[in-house]
């Protein structure tokens, strides 16, 4: 699951940083704070503090809950909240997109929570919200989520340096807690994951399976399993984490299997046990090549400029073509400064032949 997403922008750039935390049992995306500021469930009547939101009801139907936004800094803090749509990470793991947007798919859902709220230091306000199934909706598990952020920037700091050059970011923390909706009797549902197919890969000298996850069933799952293959008649297994994947997503998960050759066609197979108590198994086996890395080397193709080609390629033209630009402008520029110099040179030798000659007495016989 994915705790606190923080937002990076360099500039007017933004990109989205997550810090992946193991996946919880109902596979939402935990409650809590960034140090700053915090979105949580309200406690229940023992004071536990659920990690994040879990509702059960029928298509149609609505229920109302709150939710708990905490000040956790020092000063009077204004806030923004949104709505956000539960998706599958690209390789396993819940995430959630459409924050502070236009809503789509089970974003949607959710209505009536506040836009902003400005909370004094370590102050605490109950926010409460809806969340409607629409008619018709299939029986299944689905994931929202609840979003907040400052609702003011914070002011960009130094994150590096070179000389004269410094970069600098604006840093801005965000908190989202999930809101799992089971539509239907969870018991009666069905939980079932496919493994569509295997690949390889080559991290630098190190292999890679990428095992393809397919949730071809009706609840949240995440599983545990061994993927092995055999090369030049010897054995080797890894083990296989797959992280949350919601209903009818797939991801891919990515193991790391250091000691497979490289350039090598071998078998392998992937067994990997899901559901309540990893009871439920998926399996796959079948032919996995993992590719030679290619070989690369630097060459110089400018001023201060290099290009990475192929190693046994030689020099491509494209990169000859650079040289070419590379060396035409030199000239160019050296041209230049030669004419440039002459031009003035010229200029001062005729201003000092137009200066006055003073004509020399004669005397008269």
């Amino acid at each position: 699951m994915n705790q606190p997403i923080r937002s990076l922008a360099a500039a007017v750039v933004m990109a989205a940083l997550a810090v992946v935390t193991p996946v919880l049992p109902a596979a939402a995306a935990p409650a809590g704070g960034n140090g700053q500021f915090g979105l949580t469930p309200v406690p229940d009547s023992t004071g536990r503090v659920a990690p994040y939101f879990t509702l059960t009801m029928a298509a149609g139907e609505s229920v109302t809950d709150i939710a708990l936004v905490s000040n956790e800094g020092q000063v009077a803090e204004k806030l923004k909240l949104s709505r956000a749509t539960g998706v599958t990470a690209g390789n396993g793991g819940s995430a959630f997109s459409q924050e502070f947007t236009k809503c789509s798919g089970t974003g949607c859902w959710v209505s009536g929570l506040a836009g902003e709220v400005t909370l004094p230091a370590g102050a605490v306000e109950r926010l409460p919200f809806m969340v409607r199934v629409p008619a018709g909706t299939p029986d299944g598990q689905y994931l929202a989520g609840l979003t907040v952020e400052a609702a003011v920037p914070p002011a960009s700091v130094k994150v590096g340096g070179n000389g004269k050059a410094t970069a600098r970011a604006i840093i801005i923390s965000r908190v989202t807690v999930g809101v799992a909706v089971t539509v239907g009797v969870l018991s009666k549902l069905t939980t079932r994951m496919r493994i569509p197919g295997v690949s390889g890969q080559a991290i630098g000298p190190t292999a890679r399976l990428n095992i393809g996850l397919a949730n071809t069933g009706q609840t949240f799952a995440h599983g545990t399993g061994k993927a092995s293959c055999t090369a030049a008649g010897k054995s080797r297994s890894f083990t296989v984490y797959a992280s949350t994947i919601l209903p009818h997503d797939q991801a891919v998960i990515a193991v790391n299997a250091p000691g497979l050759p490289e350039g090598v066609t071998m078998p392998c197979a992937v067994r990997l046990g899901y559901g309540n108590g990893n009871r439920l198994i998926a399996t796959w086996s079948g032919l996995v090549t993992v590719p030679a890395p290619p070989r690369t080397r630097i060459i110089h193709t400018g001023p201060g400029a290099y290009s990475i080609v192929p190693a046994a390629a030689g020099i491509p033209v494209w990169a000859i073509a650079l040289l070419v630009i590379g060396v035409l402008l030199l000239l160019l520029a050296a041209v230049a400064v030669v004419l440039r110099w002459r031009h003035r040179r010229r200029e001062a030798t005729r201003r000092t032949g137009e200066m006055p000659r003073h004509r020399r007495r004669s005397g008269v016989t």
